[in-house]
């Protein structure tokens, strides 16, 4: 019962054009390695999503080793075993694939995948929904959702609850009786170009058509640690630290409202859709100041 688990994230919506890696290797119920670098992307560029909800910046990924350095790495940790991710024919392999061409090199050479969201919809066909932050908060997992280590780490508790659930520690036993698709990265003739023109890294003031100024919704009694909460239209530096000040008290930072929050931290001017939720669905807004005096009035 040897595999390793892996998740990626890209810098653009550009296929292949992969930022950060992460991976663990199991070995009979227990994590026995990991890895997790940033990736110098191929388009020299950020998305508005990920310029907002990564923990580091398009010049932390522009010094990072390039894909074959770290695909070098990966593969020093994981040696023959079989790889799981979710969504890996679909995403991930794909992702791969195009890297693979991208730098010249041979996707034969890659490992076999398997789909941990296949084996999850496969197992419990009574969730509702089969993400990684779904089955994390069904299971009551630990998550730091879109750190690559983090997703991959839930990928891999993924494997070993349905290992439990149906009593076994065989890894063949556990894809024959699942039925589970085995994937390879494909093979692309040819050096894939990805075209997307790099841009200029935007300041929040390029941000201003979306961002609007707030106004409190409902008042918030007090913070007490466990309450999660989630922070908009701070520049990276200001949100960086804000975020593991709350941390450092017990509470729970989440990078999105539709997962449920209990509050809201905003700057001066907020993004227009977060606003929009925090009115509809009646979630206070503090500002930088109520939450900075709010944690100082909390117990560690």
């Amino acid at each position: 019962m040897r595999y390793a688990a892996l998740d990626l994230e890209c810098a653009t919506s550009d296929t292949g054009n992969i930022c950060e890696v992460g991976v663990v290797l199991m070995e009979n119920g227990q994590e026995v390695g990991r890895y997790r670098s940033l990736v110098r992307p191929v388009v020299e560029s950020f998305g508005d999503w990920q310029r907002w909800n990564f923990d580091y910046g398009l010049k932390d990924a522009l010094k990072a080793p390039a894909f074959p350095d770290i695909w070098e790495e990966v593969k020093r940790l994981i040696g023959d075993a079989p790889v799981v991710a979710h969504n890996a024919g679909v995403v991930e392999c794909k992702h791969l694939g195009h890297a693979f061409s991208f730098h010249g090199l041979d996707a034969a050479s890659g490992p076999v995948f398997y789909c941990t969201l296949e084996l999850a919809k496969g197992h419990w066909t009574e969730l509702p929904k089969h993400g990684v932050k779904h089955v994390a908060r069904h299971f009551q997992w630990k998550l730091d959702h879109h750190n690559p280590e983090s997703d991959a780490r839930i990928c891999a508790a993924i494997v070993e609850e349905v290992a439990k659930e149906q009593d076994t520690d065989v890894w063949d036993r556990l894809v024959t009786s699942n039925q589970w698709t085995a994937y390879r990265i494909p093979q692309y003739q040819g050096r894939i170009k990805i075209t997307a023109k790099p841009t200029d890294q935007l300041t929040r003031a390029d941000y201003a058509h979306e961002l609007i100024a707030w106004k409190p919704t409902v008042p918030l009694a007090q913070i007490d640690p466990g309450q999660r909460f989630i922070l908009s239209g701070f520049d990276h530096a200001a949100k960086s630290k804000l975020r593991e000040a709350g941390i450092r008290k017990g509470l729970q930072y989440k990078r999105y409202i539709k997962g449920g929050i209990d509050f809201l931290v905003a700057d001066a001017k907020m993004g227009v859709s977060k606003y929009a939720t925090c009115v509809e669905k009646q979630i206070p807004i503090l500002s930088e100041a109520e939450f900075k005096a709010a944690l100082k009035e909390m117990q560690p």
